[in-house]
């Protein structure tokens, strides 16, 4: 804007329309709530691979039989990953939560915008979380710092509490 239209606009009792920003095409997103701390990280991955351990040896029983061990483990092995994919991607996706983060109060939330988690950022995330226990004695062994699954998936666990508002 040069001089003379400044001047001319302060002489006006409204300022022109340019003079005022245009709204905000699109809403703001929701401030996400603070991640939750490892203990409860923790605890709810050993309450899931529990979970996942225990009806992967059930469904391995029932399906077969009597045959032998090296079968029967092999079942188990391949039960207890169905069961585990199922439990952490179906669970995120529809309700947030599997049955340890559900028992710990916490959820699962887009780091963008606290959203509900989509498809394939869970698929992500369960791969990455069989070996992210698995990892942590070795991690602490050679005294690595910080996660490297951190924010790798771009979802976040939050305390169900804080995400009413």
């Amino acid at each position: 804007m040069t001089y003379d239209q400044r001047r001319q606009a302060a002489h006006q009792p409204y300022a022109p329309p340019s003079m005022h920003p245009p709204p905000h095409p699109y809403p703001q997103p929701p401030l996400v709530p603070n991640e939750v701390g490892d203990e409860r990280r923790v605890l709810a991955a050993l309450i899931d691979g529990t979970i996942a351990f225990v009806a992967g040896l059930g469904l391995a029983h029932r399906l077969t039989g009597i045959e032998s061990v090296a079968v029967f483990w092999c079942y188990a092995v391949a039960c207890a990953l169905g069961v585990s994919f199922v439990h952490q991607v179906l669970g995120a996706v529809v309700f947030r939560a599997t049955v340890g983060k559900f028992l710990l109060l916490t959820r699962v939330v887009r780091e963008a915008d606290a959203g509900r988690p989509r498809f394939w950022q869970t698929v992500r995330r369960w791969l990455l979380g069989l070996t992210w226990l698995p990892m942590q004695p070795l991690r602490s062994l050679i005294g690595a710092e910080g996660d490297p699954y951190e924010d790798a998936c771009g979802l976040r666990y939050v305390r169900k509490r804080d995400l009413r508002r």
